[in-house]
């Protein structure tokens, strides 16, 4: 490795520091002397922090980082993967995906309840429509609170004595990664509860002809989550699926088989479908693809073309 000082840049969100220290972290146990100078960056979803996600898209968390690894201000950029646009970015190479942490969605609650414990009609935030949905196919009962935020202002804000909120539904990475796992009731099966497609995963971007910043990026390349989250982001770009739409999938490696589990339904979670299939690992981005297709001949792209999420 040569001596060279690499840029490493993030949003500057406490999640997002933490990930980048996770990335860095893991680079320094294959070279203990890695020298690295941290930036972070402001990005658009930074700055409308008031409204939902699905109504701006996951591209704002990213856009801005990118456009800086292109003009040379960074060189690496790391992103949570669940953010990153299916299409390629001319110019930029998605250049590790190191090791997931828990992909799992978990309850946090006010009285250390899961979400099957809970009281009829308590009131559950959340600012994902995916998440909203599959909490009503569950339980119907429960009164949905349209959040946003960092995981720390979601859980202050439920944690209010005035608020009305009596759980939330939350990322565990994002839980485990900020040092709060004692905060979480349950969590929820990615079988059942199906999280969104790269959910728990980093990436790591630089510029495909920094050869320095591949190389440095590979050391921490995890094959078998690279293989798992590829296949859900074949699903979802197949599927058609945005933000604002309730989809979910979930890949996992069982020997030579790679089993995915998949998730739509429409904005009120009164239809949905749901489906689970399997391949050989060598066959699989066909099977995200394959999966998606056959959701959409079952009538998944009737489902997700109805209504708009905060409409529920």
């Amino acid at each position: 490795m040569p001596n060279r000082t690499f840029i490493i840049g993030s949003r500057g969100s406490a999640l997002a520091l933490k990930q980048r220290d996770e990335a860095i972290s893991a680079l320094r146990q294959r070279l203990p002397d890695l020298q690295v100078k941290t930036v972070d960056v402001r990005t658009t979803g930074d700055v409308q922090r008031d409204a939902p996600v699905s109504s701006i898209g996951t591209s704002v968390f990213v856009s801005e980082l990118q456009r800086a690894v292109i003009l040379g201000e960074i060189d690496i950029a790391v992103h949570s993967m669940k953010d990153l646009p299916t299409a390629r970015t001319d110019g930029l190479t998605v250049a590790a995906v190191p090791y997931r942490e828990d992909p799992r969605d978990v309850v946090v609650s006010k009285s250390g309840a899961g979400l099957d414990e809970l009281p009829r009609g308590a009131v559950v935030a959340t600012g994902s429509p995916r998440r909203a949905a599959l909490m009503f196919i569950r339980r119907p009962d429960l009164v949905l609170h349209l959040i946003r935020g960092n995981v720390n202002t979601r859980i202050e804000q439920m944690d209010e004595p005035s608020s009305q909120i009596d759980a939330l539904i939350l990322a565990a990475a994002g839980v485990n990664r900020l040092g709060m796992q004692h905060r979480i009731a349950q969590h929820l099966s990615c079988m059942d509860f199906v999280p969104a497609p790269a959910q728990g995963s980093l990436a790591l971007e630089c510029r495909s002809d920094d050869t320095e910043a591949l190389a440095l990026c590979q050391r921490i390349e995890h094959r078998q989550t690279r293989t798992c989250v590829e296949t859900e982001r074949a699903f979802i770009s197949t599927i058609g699926a945005g933000c604002s739409t309730p989809v979910g999938a979930h890949a996992k490696i069982r020997g030579n088989v790679i089993v995915l589990a998949a998730f739509t339904a429409n904005i009120s979670a009164t239809k949905s479908i749901s489906l689970s299939a399997e391949a050989p690992v060598s066959d699989a981005m066909e099977l995200g693809r394959r999966t998606a297709r056959k959701m959409l001949a079952d009538g998944a792209d009737e489902l997700m073309a109805r209504g708009s999420f905060g409409s529920v």
